[in-house]
């Protein structure tokens, strides 16, 4: 009788935490199952990160993207991947971002989000990254004070036999619209059809070393082994509204 009386007071603290709640309502869920209001941008990327998966699909479908698309990028193993985030531009006015993984059809998704109403938002214009090589990733610029562009990696452009290329662009907002005004090869495999050495790859790195300058330093290697380093600055034209690139020069040792 006392070894059962002596249990029960043992089960009893047992499932009291220190502040004397259930050992349970320590571990209770944290998250959002509501829908999530269309609102500040900031705010609907916090609610985001600890959303269910219901009601991320369901905002991102009221901002104007597909449905197929929507629920693919929310499935769980993606949700720490959905981001939206501010875009400044030129004349003041501000955008939006908001940026999906590689999901459906392997793509990954950029969309343009601009205001129609206070902290009203919903998509004007969409880019698709390919994920056939590489995850893309992206971050803004700014080519000049309070204007931010859009810089993209590793978006696959093609491959074939033996060979495997990725791409970087820059996009600016005009009107609306994401305007391509860089984009170059950022990264290229290129096997030889005898397939006697191991492929030759190209791998670029880029520094913005100014507002309106970005080196971009690009390396050739093979099996592992740099072969030579080069180096070209890209700058921006204002009358073509786009920026140009110098030759490649070697980088000496």
């Amino acid at each position: 009788m006392k070894f059962s009386r002596l249990l029960q007071l043992v089960l009893s603290l047992a499932s009291l935490s220190p502040l004397g709640l259930p050992v349970f309502a320590q571990f209770q869920r944290v998250g959002i199952s509501d829908s999530i209001p269309i609102g500040k941008l900031e705010t609907m990327n916090d609610a985001l990160q600890i959303a269910d998966p219901a009601p991320r699909s369901d905002l991102l479908k009221r901002l104007g993207i597909d449905a197929n698309i929507a629920e693919a990028a929310t499935a769980p193993r993606f949700s720490h991947d959905i981001v939206i985030q501010p875009l400044h531009t030129h004349s003041g006015k501000l955008y939006g971002i908001v940026s999906l993984p590689c999901g459906i059809q392997d793509q990954a998704f950029l969309y343009l989000l601009d205001e129609s109403g206070t902290d009203t938002w919903h998509i004007v214009d969409s880019v698709a990254l390919d994920c056939f090589h590489e995850t893309p990733t992206y971050r803004l610029l700014s080519l000049a004070p309070g204007e931010d562009s859009v810089f993209v990696q590793h978006a696959h452009l093609g491959h074939g036999s033996g060979e495997v290329e990725d791409k970087a662009t820059v996009y600016t907002i005009r009107n609306d619209r994401m305007h391509e005004v860089l984009s170059t090869v950022d990264y290229l495999s290129r096997q030889e059809p005898t397939y006697s050495a191991p492929p030759l790859e190209q791998k670029s790195s880029f520094l913005q070393i100014s507002s309106r300058i970005i080196e971009e330093t690009r390396i050739t290697s093979q099996n592992g082994f740099p072969l030579r380093a080069e180096r070209r600055i890209w700058r921006w034209q204002t009358t073509q509204a786009d920026f140009s690139a110098t030759a490649f020069r070697a980088i000496r040792q």
